[in-house]
């Protein structure tokens, strides 16, 4: 293919400037990109008689711990001190030559430190009264330093006209179900939590009430310089001529890119408080019968960032805050745009029942009902930091490699952030993707309930079974509101923006509170606690999961959901698994006291542990890596035309050649989004062996010496992770991926 010939490609390939067919799908070397060919250099030529290369990075990783704590009893009141640290250290372990190899942020230099104190005052009020107040705080650091490597490459020196580059230098390059190359950014993430709490505890003949509040202040700061190098897409679109056409690789040799972005930088600086109250009363109604009441109060805040960089789009509404923003798009000041992009929520109360009775000498049915508010996470406002004026997004489709800015204004490095901007600053139309919270939303909840029923069958032995069944509510999905409309016969990668509705934006992805979900389970657990040294629990869970969106929402970033689709859109979850049984085993061996030394230092006294794990696989989605649907969302799923299942117990190599029938998809028709079931296919599951193996060593006076090791898949076996589901990728249907093999842990532990 470096050369010109994608004959072994099944899709026909057209000249993105003619139209034409290229003949036995030769593409003339003269075409290609001279910016491609530069970057070719630094992704090596595969060895293996496909075609493909496989890639990796090794994790080398450092992470010490140091703990602290005094206790002091003052009679009535008993004083707890805890200091905690560690902090994470990783070099730079990428592959210079390589670029496909940094495909993640994993291969960077990074640091975590973390530092938590915490004190607790525990006061005996009375003998039927009891208080505990605790003070905490925790500061912590995600630094992703690039500052030590210089890349032999960036998208300035390849030949990308017109484009700024920031110190130190990044490229992002995507080749959908090909590679990607995206060596790191500098990240610099700084957290601080302040937490406040007290519980009282009242014991009143039958009853006991509990009763309490808490209060935490958060702070979060960005420096990120992700977005500033820009980012390129290559999907197929360009050397595609309807259906069954076009390939990634080809667009990328021929620097016909599906896209373009690049921004200013996301930089932040949140503030927000978090409160809580609740009230509980246990009441033992009869000797047989504990009855539980209970109810919460969770009042919704929002973050407050110091530099207001908070949009909201509501269509019709002009800013005053900066008069010549486009219509409709507002910031925090401006009326109809809240502090924190939505309105505080007061009204989260949340009541919570439940019961324990015996309703047998060895029999106890238990059950309960609560309602639950999930808190707005301050990640869900992150991509508030890329609103304009405050840090400028370029959004493009259908570009030159070369070129991406031949057809309108480059805003960098004039804006990149961080920057106060004047209030008649200029706004550079059609404004670079974002997404807002809508007017209406609000908090989800979580409506949980469930019955239990315990049996004790012999000494140390008890059985158990459970319905387990969660309702999400109101939660959070990304809808796309500005996606361009198809218009048959007149719809191409290029005049995407052209058939926008409003011109005057890109993509709009706002964050809703239509969200469901449904989940729904049989837990049974078999357990026999220590007996002879021996100990042991079974589980088996039996479980379906159902929602309209398996991630939650971060306005202007997540993927949407496809727009009026609902039958698309509901299905299994991303992370259901229908099947899990779970064994664990603690076994402690005699200690030989009446052998022999020797006896008794080698073989005696040592702790046996396992857990085994046999689980079904997690559901995917068929889908089309190419934009058949015209709308600039990239969500298409595949045409489904056949039975997908094929026999399970072909052996592990027929698997991972052909994981499903890729027979029975293929693309989507022109502006459609197709017809594949959400997540209608289980990938493979999982069987897993950990084990333990631990001792202590009696040493001169009270000291000891721990011995622990641990084997994580002890067995080795091969897990593999969910096929490749697009059907525009080179490796459609086959298993490319798995989970780690056999891991090995020693460890030795100095008591004294």
């Amino acid at each position: 293919m470096r050369l010109g010939d994608f004959s072994g490609v099944s899709k026909q390939i057209y000249d993105p400037v003619t139209g034409n067919p290229y003949p036995n799908n030769q593409i003339p070397v003269a075409q290609f990109s001279p910016v491609a060919e530069a970057f070719l250099k630094y992704l090596p030529t595969p060895a293996s008689t496909d075609g493909t290369f496989t890639t990796g990075y090794p994790i080398i990783n450092d992470q010490p711990e140091y703990t602290g704590r005094v206790d002091w009893d003052l009679g009535k009141n008993r004083l707890t001190g805890r200091i905690y640290y560690t902090e994470f250290k990783q070099p730079f372990t990428g592959d210079l030559s390589n670029y496909a190899s940094m495909y993640k942020s994993g291969p960077g230099k990074s640091t975590r430190p973390i530092t938590q104190i915490t004190f607790n005052d525990v006061w005996t009020v009375s003998p039927s009264f009891l208080n505990s107040l605790t003070l905490a705080g925790i500061a912590s650091q995600q630094f992703n330093d690039w500052s030590a490597v210089t890349l032999p490459l960036n998208f300035q020196q390849a030949g990308v006209q017109n484009i700024a580059v920031k110190t130190p230098s990044s490229v992002y390059l995507s080749v959908s179900g090909e590679f990607t190359a995206r060596p790191g950014w500098q990240y610099d993430l700084h957290e601080k939590d302040l937490q406040i709490a007290d519980k009282a505890t009242w014991v009143h003949g039958k009853q006991e009430f509990k009763f309490g509040m808490e209060t935490i202040r958060t702070t979060n700061n960005i420096l990120n310089d992700f977005t500033t190098m820009g980012h390129f897409t290559f999907n197929g679109s360009a050397t595609s001529k309807g259906p069954h056409t076009g390939n990634a690789l080809a667009d990328f040799m021929l620097g016909s890119a599906d896209s373009f972005a690049q921004g200013g930088g996301e930089y932040k600086d949140n503030t927000q408080f978090k409160n809580g109250f609740f009230v509980q009363d246990d009441i033992r109604a009869t000797k047989k019968l504990t009855l539980n009441a209970g109810i919460r109060w969770d009042p919704m805040t929002t973050p407050h960032d110091s530099l207001g960089r908070v949009e909201c789009y509501e269509p019709g509404m002009q800013s005053t805050r900066f008069p010549n923003a486009p219509l409709g798009y507002l910031l925090a000041g401006d009326k109809g745009c809240p502090d924190g992009g939505y309105n505080n929520f007061m009204p989260a109360v949340a009541p919570r029942l439940g019961f324990a009775e015996s309703i047998g000498a060895n029999t106890v049915l238990r059950g309960g009902f609560g309602l639950f508010f999930t808190p707005i996470a301050q990640i869900d406002s992150n991509n508030f930091v890329d609103s304009a004026p405050f840090s400028p997004q370029v959004s493009l489709n259908g570009v030159d490699f070369k070129d991406p800015y031949a057809n309108t204004v480059n805003p960098f490095p004039a804006g990149y952030a961080p920057f106060t901007p004047p209030q008649n600053v200029a706004f550079e139309l059609p404004l670079g993707e974002f997404g807002a919270f809508t007017s209406n939303f609000r908090p989800a909840y979580m409506e949980s309930f469930n019955l239990t029923i315990e049996q004790a069958l012999a000494q140390n032995t008890a059985l158990r079974a459970s319905y387990i069944g969660n309702n999400g509510r109101h939660l959070s999905i990304t809808q796309a509101v500005n996606n361009a409309v198809y218009v048959p016969g007149g719809s191409s990668e290029g005049n995407i923006q052209a058939r926008r509705p409003n011109q005057d934006y890109t993509q709009v992805l706002n964050a809703e509170s239509e969200g469901f979900s449904s989940y729904n389970a049989l837990q049974l657990s078999f357990e026999r606690r220590s007996t002879h040294n021996f100990s042991f629990e079974v589980n088996y869970t039996y479980s379906k999961s159902i929602d309209n969106q398996s991630t939650e929402s971060e306005p202007g970033q997540s993927t949407p959901v496809i727009p009026n689709e609902p039958n698309l859109n509901t299905g299994l979850s991303d992370f259901d698994i229908r099947h899990r049984l779970l064994a664990s085993y603690v076994w402690y061996l005699p200690k030989l006291e009446k052998h022999a030394v020797w006896m008794r230092e080698a073989i005696g006294g040592w702790e046996l542990t396992g857990i085994w794990t046999l689980q079904g696989g997690m559901p995917f989605t068929v889908v089309d890596g190419n934009d058949f649907s015209f709308t600039g969302l990239g969500v298409d799923h595949a045409k489904q035309i056949g039975n997908p299942h094929l026999d399970t117990g072909r052996g592990s190599s027929g698997l991972a050649a052909e994981y499903f029938n890729t027979a029975a998809f293929t693309d989507n028709d022109l502006g459609t989004y197709g017809n594949a079931p959400r997540n209608s296919i289980y990938g493979p599951g999982l069987v897993n062996t950990d084990m333990g193996l631990m001792k202590y060593f009696a040493l001169p006076g009270k000291t000891k010496l721990q011995f622990r090791s641990e084997f994580f898949n002890a067995l080795n076996h091969t897990n593999f992770q969910n096929p490749v589901a697009d059907v525009s990728s080179s490796q459609y249907g086959q298993l490319t991926s798995a989970n780690p093999n056999r891991i090995l842990q020693l460890a030795l532990k100095l008591l004294f």
